[in-house]
């Protein structure tokens, strides 16, 4: 009734309504309305007295400002739309008003309009930098900012440009978006005139070593001798971390273990002391013939909860072992929670898991770690699974493996694993690592449900097996997203001859990509040098995460198994 009511209330009356309410999700959704109803009403009084600070959000800032200037606040609503002018993107259209009066007050200068194109330039933003082009009204800016846009239409030009300019930050700025702009289209341009720019711009040692390193990693691939002499000589002096550990995962792709020493040695110390490198020291260590001293080095990681750690014991022939904990429901902690609980429970009850699952995030929100906990062992009493889930993640439960992988579905994991001669372990940890178990998960780009099945891959998969789907909605239902996305897996185990790492990779990646990071290593590496190599971060964390979930549930369900199956040890990647 009240949200009904909402053009009627008074800014007092909605900051009660907030306040008395503040147990509920929804509170804090109220202020967007109020403020929009307030805007077109053009109601720019009540607005200041509402909101009197700048809020969230590009658009409400805009009206935020706008109001200000409508009340006569005109030096806080300047200085406001300047503070809405810089950035490198279109901005809201509620901010021309503001930009207008700004304009005809004669505040936004030339250098505030180079200044945003320089933002755009960076931000890749060609449409924005030929609007900006436009507004400069002295000659001297006009000229810039035409060699500008130039310079953004040609960035081969670069060189020229930088060693014809006075070196200053407006130049060096210009140049070094240019260069990172020529190193995305001609990795190998950018590097001619990457000495030329630097000495042209006068930039500083380290500003040079940022550039470098931007080239440097887009030639981690590259069949020039050449040019992988200049890489490594620039990485050797790097501290980009994303660059020396490309650069030592090329070594692990080439079977380099010497290669794999001498890229560990670049890292800093924290670095090199990770479970990661010190996995990798071990296994070059025993390649190389130090046998002693890579069985030393590998055994002080075993016995933790990472896959580095279980690597290194299948490395050295010690079982798996891992700290796991417990905790016991105490339902006191959880009795002052008991409105939003009963809340939830009847959302849940009449599938309404969206709003469930906000009034649970809100809830947590306003608990602290311990109450996290007990929040997260009453959800697993009742079995929420994605709750449990969630509220284990936020509390850092991190070695509680009952709370944090709920034996969810397990009926239609297990009919579908018999059907497909998959083990049902193996799909049970791909829709954890894949949704947290909710069923009603969608990801940006599209992907639904359980086993996150994008709704291309559901119609053909179901063309493909003759399965009845009836479109993107059947993918919320958790048989259904099981079956097609057990069928959809049972297909890539039996391309890649029943590997999980090929298969859990593709299932990610894209079967295309498999191929190519194949093709790189030509069968002259382990299944671990391959999981290594893997370029993207996101599947190789992918393929790690769910066979470290897999050991996880076998063990909660007291079932054997072994990390790697004996053909995928023996396989050569």
């Amino acid at each position: 009734m009240f949200l009904r009511q909402l053009s009627s209330k008074s800014p007092q009356q909605v900051d009660e309504f907030i306040k008395d309410h503040e147990a509920f999700p929804f509170s804090r959704r109220i202020r967007a309305p109020y403020l929009d109803n307030l805007y077109r009403q053009k109601d720019w009084k009540t607005i200041t007295e509402f909101q009197r600070v700048e809020p969230s959000g590009e658009r409400y800032q805009c009206i935020f400002y706008v109001a200000q200037l409508n009340q006569g606040k005109q030096v806080a609503a300047f200085k406001g739309a300047e503070h809405m002018w810089l950035r490198g993107s279109s901005i809201a259209d509620e901010c021309d008003p503001l930009f207008s009066a700004w304009d005809k007050a004669g505040e936004r200068s030339d250098e505030l309009i180079l200044q945003r194109m320089l933002l755009a330039f960076d931000a890749r933003n060609g449409g924005l930098l030929s609007y900006l082009q436009k507004l400069p009204k002295s000659s001297k800016a006009q000229q810039q900012a035409k060699a500008m846009k130039a310079l953004f239409d040609k960035p081969e030009t670069v060189a020229a440009f930088a060693k014809k300019q006075p070196a200053n930050d407006f130049n060096r700025a210009q140049s070094e978006f240019a260069l990172e702009k020529l190193a995305r289209k001609d990795t190998k341009k950018a590097q001619d005139a990457y000495a030329i720019v630097v000495k042209g711009q006068k930039f500083s040692p380290e500003k040079a070593q940022a550039l470098a390193d931007y080239i440097a990693i887009r030639l981690i691939r590259t069949e020039s001798d050449s040019l992988a002499q200049w890489r490594d000589d620039k990485t050797k002096s790097s501290k980009n971390l994303p660059l020396i550990e490309s650069r030592i995962r090329l070594s692990i792709q080439n079977g380099d273990w010497k290669g794999v020493q001498k890229w560990i040695a670049v890292l800093n110390e924290k670095e090199q002391a990770t479970l990661r490198w010190q996995y990798w020291l071990g296994r070059s260590e025993m390649a190389l013939g130090d046998k002693v001293a890579g069985k030393q080095r590998l055994a002080k990681l075993a016995g933790q909860r990472n896959f580095y750690s279980v690597a290194a014991a299948n490395a050295i022939g010690q079982s798996i072992k891992y700290p796991s904990s417990t905790v016991k429901l105490d339902k006191k902690v959880v009795q002052p929670y008991q409105k939003s609980l009963v809340r939830i429970e009847e959302l849940i009850e009449t599938d309404k898991i969206a709003a469930a699952k906000s009034e649970w995030a809100h809830l947590l929100r306003r608990v602290g770690k311990e109450e996290k906990k007990m929040l997260a062992a009453y959800a697993a009493s009742k079995r929420w699974h994605n709750l449990t889930v969630t509220a284990s993640i936020q509390a850092k439960m991190w070695d509680n493996i009952p709370l944090r992988f709920p034996v969810a579905h397990r009926w239609w994991f297990n009919f579908y694993a018999e059907k497909h001669n998959i083990d049902p372990i193996t799909m049970m940890s791909l829709a954890r690592q894949e949704s947290a178990l909710d069923s009603e998960a969608r990801s940006p780009v599209g992907a639904r449900g359980l086993m996150q099945i994008m709704p291309a891959t559901a119609k053909y998969t179901a063309r493909k097996y003759k399965l009845k789907y009836q479109g993107t909605e059947d993918l919320y239902n958790v048989g259904k997203n099981i079956e097609i996305g057990s069928h959809y897996l049972q297909g890539l185990m039996e391309d890649y001859d029943n590997n999980r790492i090929f298969a859990l990779a593709a299932y990610n990646a894209g079967p295309n990509r498999v191929k190519t990071w194949r093709e790189r290593t030509q069968g002259k590496v382990d299944a671990y040098s391959f999981i290594e190599a893997i370029p993207f971060k996101e599947t190789r964390g992918y393929v790690q995460n769910i066979l470290m979930f897999e050991t996880y549930y076998r063990d909660l369900l007291g079932v054997d198994g072994a990390f790697l199956t004996p053909n995928e040890i023996n396989t050569k990647y």
